[in-house]
C-alpha cells in the first residue's frame, strides 16, 4: 500500500510540474541591433545591454552591421568596441552589406572618421565574426526565435531587405521590427533623411514586406519635433553620469557636440522606443513608402487614410519619460 501511495504521489508530482502553469516559459524577448556603427549606435547598444543586465530587458543576442555613418569593416571594428565596454565580447557580431543595394551614398562622417569621435583608438588585429552573412544570420534567428525576435534597425535597411527578399516570411516570424529612418515631412523637413536616402531601395522592400502587427517605424522628424533634448540635459546630466560607459560615451560624441545647438539623436530614440513603449505619446498607422526617382528621390510618403497600413509610424514622444528612461538605465550601474 505504501508503494502505491507513493508511485501515485510521484506521479501526480510529475504531471504537476510538466504542466504549463506549474512551468511558465520565459516571457523574456530577444533582441538584435542592426547598426552602421556611429556613436548614436554605441547609445542604443550600450542602453540595451544595461537594460537587459538591470531591467530584465530583453536578450541581446546580436550585432549585424551595414555600411552607413562608417564603412563596413569599421562597422565591426565598432561593434566589438560596444561589446567590449560592456564586457560582453560573447555576443556574436555578424558582417552585412558593404553598399546600397543600387547606388550609395557618401556618409558625412558626423560622428568623425571613425565613427566613435576620433580618438586614437586602436583596433585588435583579429575580430571574430559570424560565419554567415547579416542577412541569413537575421532569417536564422528568426526562426529559432519565432515571435520571441525583436530587430532595432538603425542606420540603412539594407540587411533587412535582402532578408525579406531571401525569406518573404521572415519579418512575419518577428516579435517586432522597429525601423529608424525617414521624415513625416513639413516645412522644417523637406529633405531625404540619412538612413532613408543610404538605399533607398532597401527601404522600398522593407515597407513593400511590411505589416501594421509587426513593423514600428521612428522617423526623425518626429524624434526632432518631439524627443530633442537639450545640450545642457546631455552633457550636464545624462553626461555626468559616473561610469565608464558613460565617459566612453561622451568621447564618442566628441565632434558632433560642436555641430549641435541640441542633442537630438535617432539611434538611441528608437532603441529606448523598443525597450520602453512608453515613451510614446502617439502612434499613427500609415501606408509608408518611399520615392526611387527623379529630385525626390529618398523622401518618404505616407497616407494616413489608408485602409491597408503597412506600417506603426512614431508620431509624438513624451520628453520626460525619455529623459527619466536614459538617465535611470545608465545610473544603474551606480546604484548598489
Amino acid at each position: 500500500m505504501a508503494q502505491r501511495i507513493l508511485l501515485c504521489f510521484v506521479l501526480f508530482a510529475l504531471c504537476w510540474i510538466s504542466s504549463p502553469e506549474a512551468s511558465p516559459v520565459s516571457s523574456r524577448k530577444k533582441l538584435v541591433i542592426d547598426h552602421d556603427g556611429g556613436a548614436d549606435d554605441a547609445f542604443a547598444v550600450t542602453l540595451s545591454l544595461l537594460n537587459e543586465k538591470y531591467f530584465d530587458g530583453p536578450e541581446l543576442v546580436a550585432l549585424t552591421t551595414t555600411n552607413g555613418n562608417v564603412n563596413l569593416t569599421q562597422s565591426i571594428i565598432n561593434s566589438h568596441r560596444f561589446l567590449a565596454l560592456c564586457d560582453r565580447q560573447d555576443i556574436p557580431i555578424y558582417s552585412g552589406a558593404h553598399k546600397a543595394l543600387v547606388a550609395d551614398m557618401v556618409s558625412d562622417n558626423f560622428y568623425g572618421m571613425d565613427g566613435l569621435g576620433d580618438t586614437g583608438y586602436e583596433a585588435p588585429l583579429t575580430i571574430e565574426i559570424g560565419k554567415k552573412p547579416a542577412a541569413m544570420a537575421l532569417i536564422e534567428l528568426s526562426e529559432k526565435y519565432e515571435g520571441e525576435l525583436i530587430v532595432v534597425a538603425i542606420g540603412p535597411v539594407t540587411n533587412i531587405a535582402l532578408a525579406a527578399r531571401l525569406d518573404p516570411d521572415f519579418i512575419g516570424r518577428l516579435s517586432q521590427l522597429y525601423v529608424g529612418a525617414g521624415h513625416i515631412y513639413s516645412e522644417t523637413h523637406t529633405e531625404p533623411e540619412f538612413n532613408a536616402a543610404m538605399d533607398p531601395e532597401a527601404y522600398y522592400i522593407m515597407a513593400d514586406s511590411a505589416a501594421a502587427a509587426k513593423v514600428t517605424v521612428v522617423p526623425f522628424s518626429q524624434v526632432y519635433n518631439s524627443l530633442n533634448v537639450s545640450s545642457e540635459w546631455r552633457k550636464n546630466v545624462l553626461g555626468e553620469i559616473d561610469t565608464p560607459i558613460m565617459e566612453a560615451l561622451n568621447s564618442f560624441e566628441r565632434i558632433s557636440f560642436s555641430k549641435e545647438v541640441s542633442w537630438t539623436q535617432l539611434d538611441p530614440a528608437v532603441a529606448s522606443i523598443a525597450l520602453h513603449n512608453e515613451i510614446v505619446d502617439e502612434f499613427r498607422y500609415s501606408n509608408n513608402s518611399i520615392i526611387l526617382e527623379g529630385e525626390s528621390r529618398g523622401i518618404n510618403t505616407n497616407d494616413f487614410s489608408s485602409s491597408e497600413p503597412n506600417t506603426r509610424l512614431v508620431y509624438k514622444g513624451n520628453i520626460e519619460q525619455y529623459q527619466k528612461f536614459l538617465f535611470d538605465v545608465y545610473s544603474a550601474e551606480l546604484k548598489p
